[in-house]
């Protein structure tokens, strides 16, 4: 099942995203600094720049796991993958309010066979140093034979990387967090 005008199957959702705010608690962060030694606007950057580093430490830790797991023919999926990844940085903002961090995972609407490869289980997309397909025939990418070698690829990988990402996310807040309050 496609959805219409988009080559993206449902199963592969093009911007998933994963989000940490801190909506609602402008006032207990007021309240905060009135008892502490900081004022309300070096509170809003502390936590601001925790959840800056949670950011850069999960799309580095996310990138390495898409390098390692993600199905290697071209590179074009990964490339792809990993360029959305960079996308989810947010700009810089000189306000002083909190800004959501929000990490956005997809696979794009130029790689069209990404749905295809998300649907392969292991079997299908692991090669070990192979001039061949499963099937028996030459390995081709791009009109190029090519020599296939991705032993740790796994099927299913798009859920498998939203998982991980989110996981890592939630993993990275809690020890940014105890690191900075030290």
């Amino acid at each position: 099942m496609s959805l219409p005008g988009n080559q993206i199957s449902p199963k592969v959702v093009p911007r998933t995203r994963a989000l940490i705010g801190l909506k609602g608690l402008e006032p207990k962060i007021k309240y905060i600094a009135g008892k502490s030694k900081f004022s309300y606007g070096q509170l809003i950057q502390f936590i601001q720049d925790i959840m800056n580093e949670t950011l850069e430490l999960t799309i580095q830790e996310t990138k390495e796991w898409i390098w390692e797991f993600v199905p290697l023919r071209s590179g074009d999926l990964q490339d792809n993958l990993i360029e959305f990844l960079e996308k989810s940085k947010p700009p810089p903002s000189n306000s002083t309010g909190l800004r959501n961090v929000r990490l956005i995972l997809g696979a794009g609407k130029d790689v069209k066979y990404a749905r295809y490869v998300n649907e392969m289980d292991a079997s299908m997309v692991q090669h070990n140093n192979t001039w061949l397909e499963h099937s028996g025939f030459p390995a081709y990418s791009k009109g190029v034979r090519v020599l296939l070698h991705d032993p740790d690829a796994v099927g299913f990988f798009f859920d498998k990387m939203v998982a991980y990402a989110v996981e890592r996310l939630k993993i990275n807040l809690k020890k940014i967090k105890w690191v900075k309050i030290r």
